[in-house]
């Protein structure tokens, strides 16, 4: 497994962090999705993660992917 941490600014609610957790979700790899309001954290786990799908999967739902740290 491998995991990608992202910044992702303007997220305020439920309802933000449903649309990115949906629109990552559908990428290729993805096993899991976790949105943290409070750090602007999107955490993205699975396998042969593609950070160029995973950033448009985002920009998709509203957002700008600031930063990734793969771990």
């Amino acid at each position: 497994m491998n995991r990608i941490d992202y910044r992702v600014s303007g997220m305020t609610c439920g309802h933000c962090a449903a649309g990115v957790t949906a629109e990552v979700n559908a990428v290729p790899g993805v096993t899991e999705v976790s949105v943290d309001l409070k750090s602007d954290t999107v955490r993205v786990t699975g396998t042969s993660l593609d950070d160029a799908l995973l950033r448009s999967a985002i920009e998709r739902a509203g957002y700008k992917a600031a930063s990734s740290v793969a771990v």
